[in-house]
């Protein structure tokens, strides 16, 4: 026995780091001719050698999870002892990025490229008469004809696995003549691209199927949509697990003689069937014996059948993610071996009582969430289950705390968010409960205190967006706590934070107090959250400096104080001790005194936010360390804040890791900075946003500004800036404000297709400046009689925009808000950080400039 499978180091943070080994398998591994048993996997090998062939003895082979390309020697066909031969998970690049898990609307991808292994023949299989389990991945075997013989025809084979595989498009001919031979397939795993002549091979491959998978859900379809299942079920009798994703057209009627049938997995796909359709079908044998159906994410439309009672022995029931309206039928509650119903993101209304509960003895998981229903429950009722998942979120449960949720001591996961709870949080909730559960009560109207119980027991705690105001007496001795979750924004917490809280939930990953009011201090005692990631204090009424003890978060990526009453200068410490920040937000506070250059060690830094404070000094040179802002590259090392659904940090933007992982910003306005903008500053080329406007910095703009070709905004108003605008700025494709307002700036503006796109309220009170979109003409050019009517349009109307711009300054923060609420609306979204009162200045003295002009020009 032989295993050459890299040792698997894993971390606190959940990650992992494998030491592979790379490059060409050894020939020297020849001389061990008594092997058995070889594990090559996770390892990142390049080639599957000829030699392998001289393995006879060896009954185990693994190289799965490797990097290996070409052809599938055929000298495999000598492992006459053969049994266990895995070949899956290679592809050219290594494996597949798991970024692609961030899709999750995806419904068509193209992973032939990703194929590293081929086969242009399947013949050595035949000589493998002990060979039981075979799988396959990232193999193109387009060439391979005989695919469908020579896995019909393998001897021993009882388990197929094909993942990212491409098939050969074969005509009928090919495999008429052993359509009727039988093997011992009993497991056929498939989940790649297929066309509808691939399916009907594959379910005509054995007729001793027992589990049967066929997903191309998530691949490029040969025919470039889902396509139809073929009604060719009837021959596999003995079916017991039934997984097909990826199809459309109508859910074929010979499933209804699967009367073996124990799990029946139809999700991802497109079917134009009812829910009645299927179940029908599933009904035609006496004895059903169907245990879990599982019909979500499609778009079954519809109520469901009002007698679900004949699926007696149904134990897992999914119907989420379709068009189900309707109520939901009683016959639920006769389904005594339920365990688990989820029936959420449909459209069902009306009642749910303990009729539709009663009987479910068995129950642990239940998900009727996101739905129009209202559940109405005897205050008095006491179930007869122990619920583990319960997610009623967006239901109707009444105004008081459900008092039958009391009763239920074995929660793991409870989401009660988005309701109309109107009360205080029970004291008794968690109580009993030996789980660390996961608990989102955010969106109600809960209010007075935060009971110890839950910040205790809880690992995972979402109270945000309600309307509590204290914590109840916290006490250091108490048990440590195990919550890792903690987002309390929203609210109307006052007073100070508690000393003991962070004593107490020193697991804490990530803690949300944004927008409370609470004062005071930061307590000293935060150096007990030594793995905390992400902390968000943003818009309270914290007073005095950031305390030395944080130097012990040295884990935080993202730290967020913005909108307080802090004051001091920014510490050293944080470009020091604090490395792995992602997020920096220090702005709308006291801080005064310079930048301190420790900052520029913050290289994985992506939104640095001083702006608004008391700041003075040279903006540092170094900063051209931000190693994260200097590269084009969209790629993402993980180094950043997860931010969940639920974790709601009001910034908007970083509001989630898909726009963070593209964001980079640096806005230090509004302070009191000098000098010039240094050359450093220009290398930044990840850069999107750069806003200095509100200082007193002066000079000329670097010329080599247009290096920072991702730039979308720039504000470089209100300082003392002077030269020329550069020509560079001028090739920023990508630039969607820009403000170079209330400078010294002059010379004509640079032509292109970018600088004359914005309005002059981007140029404004720049005397020297001319050329358009300004209406001041440079020196040497001709009016136009076009320019001479538009000047002499605005005039007539100028009464009319002068008072416009009152009326329309009403509607401004409406309009920006719902800019806001479109990440991708770019240009809505720049226009929108500037604050009003500028805005409003800004614009009236563009109107007042223009008419000054026009009569000077009279």
């Amino acid at each position: 026995m032989l295993h050459l499978d890299p040792y698997i180091t894993y971390y606190i943070d959940g990650s992992y780091g494998v030491t592979p080994i790379s490059g060409e398998i050894s020939a020297s591994l020849v001389q061990l001719q008594y092997l058995e048993y070889l594990n090559l996997s996770y390892n990142d090998f390049t080639k599957i050698p000829k030699f392998i062939g001289a393995f006879t003895n060896l009954k185990y082979l693994d190289l799965s999870d490797n990097s290996i390309t070409g052809n599938i020697p055929s000298e495999l066909g000598n492992l006459t002892k053969l049994r266990y031969l895995d070949f899956s998970w290679n592809y050219i690049t290594g494996n597949i990025p798991s970024e692609l898990g961030n899709l999750t609307n995806l419904r068509i991808l193209d992973l032939s490229h990703y194929s590293g292994l081929t086969a242009n023949s399947f013949k050595w299989l035949s000589h493998l008469s002990y060979l039981r389990i075979f799988k396959l991945g990232g193999t193109n075997f387009s060439k391979a004809k005989d695919w469908f013989h020579s896995f019909k025809t393998a001897p021993s084979l009882s388990t197929l696995e094909l993942v990212y595989c491409q098939f050969p498009e074969l005509d009928d001919s090919s495999f008429s003549h052993i359509t009727n031979s039988t093997n011992s397939i009993t497991t056929l795993d498939v989940f790649s691209a297929f066309g509808s002549t691939t399916v009907s091979r594959l379910l005509n491959l054995s007729n001793n199927l027992v589990d049967l998978s066929l997903d191309g859900y998530y691949y490029f379809n040969i025919e470039s949509s889902p396509i139809p299942i073929p009604d060719s079920f009837d021959n596999l009798k003995y079916l017991r697990h039934l997984n097909l994703g990826g199809f459309d057209g109508e859910v074929p009627k010979s499933i209804g003689s699967l009367c073996r049938l124990q799990e029946l997995h139809l999700s991802y796909n497109e079917f134009n069937s009812t829910i009645i359709d299927i179940l029908e079908s599933l009904l035609d044998c006496n004895n059903n014996s169907l245990e879990i159906l599982n019909l979500s994410r499609n778009s079954l439309i519809g109520p469901l059948p009002r007698d679900l009672s004949r699926f007696l022995h149904l134990r897992e029931l999914y119907v989420s993610d379709n068009k189900f309206s309707d109520t939901l039928p009683e016959s639920i509650g006769k389904l005594t071996s339920l365990e688990l119903l989820d029936i959420s993101n449909n459209s069902f209304s009306g009642f749910v009582s303990e009729t539709h509960l009663e009987k479910l003895s068995k129950l642990k998981h239940l998900d009727l969430s996101s739905n129009s229903l209202t559940l109405k429950m005897n205050i008095t009722w006491v179930p007869p289950f122990q619920l583990q998942y319960i997610n009623l979120k967006s239901c109707m449960i009444g105004s008081q705390f459900p008092s039958w949720l009391q009763t239920q001591s074995n929660i793991s996961y409870i989401d009660l968010s988005s309701n109309l709870i109107n009360s205080t949080l029970p004291n008794s909730l968690l109580e009993s409960n030996n789980k660390s559960p996961y608990v989102d009560l955010s969106s109600n109207k809960f209010h007075g205190c935060i009971p110890p119980n839950l910040l205790l027991k809880a690992s995972v705690l979402f109270l945000s967006n309600n309307t509590l105001t204290c914590f109840e007496p916290l006490f250091c001795d108490q048990i440590d706590g195990t919550m890792q979750h903690l987002d309390l924004s929203n609210n109307k917490l006052f007073g100070s934070i508690p000393n003991c809280l962070f004593h107490l939930l020193r697991h804490l990953s990530y803690l949300n107090l944004n927008n409370n009011r609470l004062s005071g201090v930061i307590p000293s005692s935060i150096a007990s959250l030594y793995r905390i990631q992400a902390l968000g204090l943003r818009k309270n009424n914290l007073s005095g400096t950031l305390p030395s003890s944080m130097k012990n978060c040295t884990q935080l990526s993202l730290l967020d104080v913005g909108e307080n009453s802090l004051a001091g200068t920014i510490p050293k410490w944080i470009g020091e001790i604090l490395t792995d920040l992602v997020v920096l937000q220090l702005k709308s506070n006291h801080f005064y005194g310079a930048i301190p250059s420790t900052l520029c060690h913050l290289q994985y830094i992506q939104i640095l936010d001083i702006s608004h404070n008391r700041i003075y000094g040279a903006i540092p040179s170094c900063m051209n360390n931000f190693t994260s802002m200097a590269e084009k590259s969209e790629e993402y090392d993980g180094r950043s804040v997860y931010f969940e659904k639920s974790i709601i940090w009001k910034g908007k933007e970083y509001e989630n890791i898909q726009n963070l992982k593209l964001f980079r910003v640096i806005d230090l306005s509004s302070n009191k900075l000098i000098g010039e903008i240094p050359i450093e500053l220009t290398y930044l080329v990840g850069l999107n946003q750069l806003n200095l406007s509100r200082n007193s910095l002066g000079g000329a703009i670097p010329q080599n500004i247009g290096n920072l070709s991702r730039l979308e905004s720039l504000d470089l108003s209100h300082n003392n800036f002077s030269g020329k605008i550069p020509t560079g700025l001028a090739e920023l494709s990508f630039l969607a404000y820009l403000n170079l307002s209330f400078n010294h700036l002059s010379g004509k503006i640079p032509t292109g297709t970018q600088l004359q796109s914005f309005d002059d309220s981007s140029y404004v009170e720049n005397f020297g400046l001319c050329g358009l979109p300004l209406l001041t003409e440079c020196r040497g050019d001709h009016a136009t009689s076009r320019n001479h009517e538009l000047h002499q349009e605005w005039f007539d109307m100028s009464w009319f925009f002068i008072g416009l711009e009152f009326g329309f300054a009403l509607g401004f923060i409406g309009v920006c808000g719902a800019s806001f609420l479109n990440f991708y609306r770019r240009l809505a979204y720049f226009r929108c950080l500037n604050i009003f009162e500028d805005w409003l200045y800004v614009m009236i003295s563009v109107k007042v400039s223009k008419l000054k002009r026009y009569f000077n020009a009279k």
